[in-house]
């Protein structure tokens, strides 16, 4: 045996010894940046405000990016094109992405199943009462949102043909407007901004998101390459949110003082929001995730907002 044979195999051999494997080396390697997509509801808006990720990072020295989205489509043709690494979306825009838009995009964790943070509301003078008044009405939400196919679900739940109501695509901003002027006969819209139309309008919910017959989730999605580069740098990003988390849900009125003094949105928005949020991270994803996830991808096929079916399971990445 040469010399070289004789310390390769000495240096394999330690390695070894002590678990540090070539892959398990790759598996804890950190990027020298992590750039994080954020929407002004979501879980990441505390921890942001915070400084403790920015803190755990740099001990890796690692440096955090945040990069705020007003939905989440455009979050995902920004992961696609290179310009973030990961953020959290609702359920559709990473339906869309699998069926062509964003290819590259993976599922790495989720959220609570979403239960009060999302509703479709009324005028308060309104004379919809539910789901079934929908018929003939315009209904507003942002194109590839969440809120897209939680009125779709909504509407088959309730035996409607989406055909016969009138879908109205808008940005929230846009969205608003056209409600208080009466444009819109209902509006699909996530936390904060629900809480605060329900405070300034008076605005009647008339479904929330936890109601529809199968659960739904946000998730947390980046690319197949930074995934599988550094799976350690998404595995803190996601136990520094599920401790932050654990923080607000102890100090609410800390984080309501947090969370309105960096958002700019009132105090008492938040504090009608926070309590409904369902925040947190879990990884790697569940089975039954798996499955509603993979309904709503039916759903999403059924009704022609995606080109192609999907295998949701394809798109899923463990990062353990």
């Amino acid at each position: 045996m040469t010399l070289s044979w004789r310390y390769l195999l000495l240096v394999v051999t330690t390695l070894c010894a002590f678990g540090a494997t070539p892959a398990a080396r790759s598996a804890d390697a950190y990027p020298k940046e992590i750039r994080i997509g954020i929407q002004k509801g979501d879980g990441l808006v505390a921890l942001r405000f915070s400084g403790n990720l920015e803190k755990a990072f740099a001990a890796h020295h690692v440096a955090v990016k945040w990069i705020e989205f007003v939905y989440g489509a455009p979050l995902v043709e920004a992961i696609n094109s290179g310009d973030v690494d990961v953020g959290t979306v609702g359920s559709t825009p990473p339906i869309l992405a699998q069926s062509g838009s964003a290819p590259s995009v993976v599922y790495a964790a989720y959220s609570p199943r979403l239960q009060n943070s999302y509703g479709i509301i009324v005028a308060k003078n309104s004379s919809i009462r539910t789901v079934r008044d929908l018929p003939g009405k315009k209904i507003a939400f942002a194109k590839g949102s969440q809120g897209h196919l939680f009125v779709l679900k909504a509407l088959t739940d309730a035996g409607i043909d989406p055909a016969s109501t009138r879908f109205v695509y808008l940005a929230y901003s846009d969205a608003r407007a056209a409600f208080e002027r009466g444009d819109v006969d209902a509006w699909a819209v996530p936390d904060p901004r629900y809480a605060d139309t329900q405070l300034s309008t008076g605005a009647r919910t008339i479904l929330r998101i936890g109601e529809l017959s199968v659960p739904q989730y946000g998730f947390y999605i980046s690319t197949r390459t930074f995934a599988s580069a550094y799976p350690a740098a998404l595995r803190l990003l996601f136990d520094q949110l599920d401790q932050q988390t654990k923080y607000s849900v102890a100090h609410p009125a800390q984080t309501v003082d947090l969370l309105s003094t960096n958002t700019g949105v009132p105090r008492a928005v938040w504090e009608k929001a926070l309590p409904r949020l369902e925040w947190g991270a879990t990884y790697p994803i569940d089975d039954q995730v798996i499955k509603a996830q993979q309904d709503a991808a039916d759903l999403a096929f059924r009704n022609k907002v995606i080109p192609r079916a999907v295998d949701v399971r394809q798109a899923v990445v463990d990062i353990m």
